[in-house]
């Protein structure tokens, strides 16, 4: 280019305007979807959730955020502008799914979203707006050489270093994300925000090669899209299950169970199984009543000596009649292995919220842990609630709490002939125990009978692992699944693929079990990458399914 310039301006000048062109017509979109992502996510923030309204959203925001970045990796004499738009959307991908967990788990945030993500979201899509704005007015050139590592300064020398390592433990965690089945950390929390994980990837891989000679440049390119296509994979399997789950669903409920559930209830529901915007701005929650730390139960002997248990209730607005759940019960469990977990913002907590502002009345109850070894060991755990405690103990437990709400329903007003038990991991097994004893009729010395159960919903439920991990207890409340009869309650189960702590085969064969009853109550939703804990973000593409496909099985099952 510099001998051209030399030779025959005219010629150089000639050879620029091809790639001019595409940089400006690339800016001059992306401006355009930014300003659109702009006024959508104001309208979105305004509560317009319609479905079509939604998808389209989501398509739009997602194009937008990896555009931004194609824009802000090319060339241009406004270098500093563009590393610094990078560097924030990798902070960005960083800092929302962590932001929105904490608003979510917290049971004092009413409405479950932060105005600091949004305010983050908004930012991110302005500073968009700048970068491509000034790429489209300004000089570019993309084959403007980069300056060569040795120029560079001994700062930025160390922040490739720290990105190449980003781009590397990027790499792992791909191979750990297809491979699955681990049992480790990435399996129980990466999944689900796996989408943040490869929007951030592409503003990694960009600032790499935006200073790195061309040869090396693709190498890197290829290396993050990789990286990048691998942690989308979740979110493009989970769409691809959709068919499926609801093949599930519709085995349990007819081919026309849509037209069971009226349009005054249904506006309370989510409008389609998965939405973008939510998965990036997080799912919001209606009115409801928070009461904390009611104490249901105080140990004065033997094995329950010193224990104390509580429980939190979440109530719906008002009398809660007109709205779906029409104070209906929820019992949400706990998991943990058995010995760690606690009820509150470690039980995902805008699940109890959610409900609540449906109409139900959602009761998030502890329960007795034991004191074999702790499933994870730095994991806090109440000291008012450990003890030498075995799986009936802590049915006992709950048991106990049965026998409270029914003496103490007028403070609450729940329908306690609809209820509903729910739990994750060792949550799911006792709620399977609970659910099945009370609707077995043979355990009224343990479980209060004036509950009526209409349908469990366990999470990757732990039934029969108590034993493995130390743990005893009566053979059918251990395995869950050996009190399913014909007549028991309707079930919905959630299971991860990848699963390396409760193997999917457990839920498989309580699913199975229902069919081997003459019991055609059953429905279990895969979801493929999906690990342990696959729940634990609700915005996520994974519990954004179940919750759709829960609050209609709850509806549908209070008739």
């Amino acid at each position: 280019m510099p001998l051209l310039d030399s030779l025959d301006p005219s010629l150089s000048s000639l050879e620029k305007k091809p790639e001019r062109n595409f940089v400006r017509i690339i800016s001059s979109t992306m401006i355009v979807l930014n300003i659109l992502s702009i006024i959508s996510s104001i309208l979105f923030l305004f509560d317009l959730q319609m479905a079509s309204f939604l998808n389209v959203f989501g398509v739009v925001l997602l194009l937008t955020f990896i555009g931004n970045i194609v824009v802000a990796a090319l060339p241009s004499n406004k270098q500093t502008l563009d590393q610094g738009y990078l560097l924030f959307a990798i902070l960005a991908m960083f800092l929302l799914p962590v932001i929105n967990t904490v608003a979510s788990n917290n049971p004092f945030n009413q409405d479950s979203t932060s105005w600091l993500s949004s305010t983050i979201l908004f930012l991110l899509l302005g500073f968009g707006t700048v970068v491509a704005w000034t790429k489209r007015t300004g000089s570019n050139s993309v084959f403007v050489g980069s300056p060569s590592l040795e120029k560079q300064s001994r700062k930025a020398v160390i922040g490739l270093v720290l990105l190449g390592l980003c781009l590397l433990i990027g790499l792992f965690s791909a191979y750990q994300l297809l491979v699955g089945k681990t049992g480790g950390a990435i399996e129980m929390f990466f999944p689900g925000y796996a989408l943040f994980f490869s929007i951030s990837t592409l503003a990694i891989t960009a600032l790499l090669i935006k200073r790195k000679r061309t040869k090396v440049r693709v190498s890197l390119a290829i290396v993050g899209i990789v990286i990048a296509l691998v942690f989308s994979g979740p979110v493009v399997a989970t769409l691809f299950a959709l068919n499926e789950a609801e093949h599930e669903f519709t085995e349990v409920f007819g081919k026309n169970w849509g037209e069971s559930i009226p349009d005054d209830a249904s506006s309370y529901f989510l409008n389609t199984p998965f939405s973008l915007p939510n998965y990036f701005f997080g799912t919001g929650t209606e009115d409801f009543t928070f009461k904390e730390d009611i104490l249901f139960y105080e140990g004065k002997e033997g094995v329950d000596k010193n224990i104390k248990l509580y429980f939190d209730a979440y109530l719906p607005p008002g009398n809660g009649e007109a709205l779906p759940g029409n104070r209906s019960v929820l019992i949400r469990i706990h998991g943990g292995g058995w010995t760690i977990g606690d009820k509150g913002a470690g039980n995902n907590a805008e699940v109890n919220k959610y409900f609540a502002s449906q109409g139900y009345v959602v009761f998030d109850v502890q329960y007795g842990l034991s004191s074999e070894e702790k499933f994870v060991d730095f994991a806090p755990v109440p000291e008012n609630i450990v003890a030498d405690f075995t799986i009936d103990d802590m049915v006992r437990h709950i048991g106990i709490f049965t026998d409270y709400l029914v003496k103490n329903n007028n403070e609450f007003k729940g329908d306690l002939d609809t209820v509903f038990v729910s739990g994750a991991s060792a949550g799911g097994q006792l709620a399977n125990a609970v659910g099945l004893g009370l609707a077995s009729g043979q355990y009224t010395d343990m479980l209060n009978p004036a509950l009526k159960v209409k349908g469990i919903i366990p999470i990757y439920p732990a039934n029969g692992l108590a034993r493995h991990v130390g743990i005893d207890g009566s053979d059918e409340l251990v395995d869950p699944a050996l009190l399913v009869t014909e007549d028991s309650p309707p079930a919905l189960i959630f299971q991860g693929t990848k699963d390396g702590v409760v193997d999917p085969s457990i839920a498989k064969e309580f699913d199975k079990m229902y069919r081997s009853q003459n019991n055609d109550g059953s429905a279990l939703i895969m979801m493929p990458f999906a690990g342990h804990n696959g729940d634990f973000y609700f915005s996520s593409y994974y519990n954004q399914v179940f919750m759709y496909y829960m609050e209609r099985f709850m509806y549908l099952n209070q008739r």
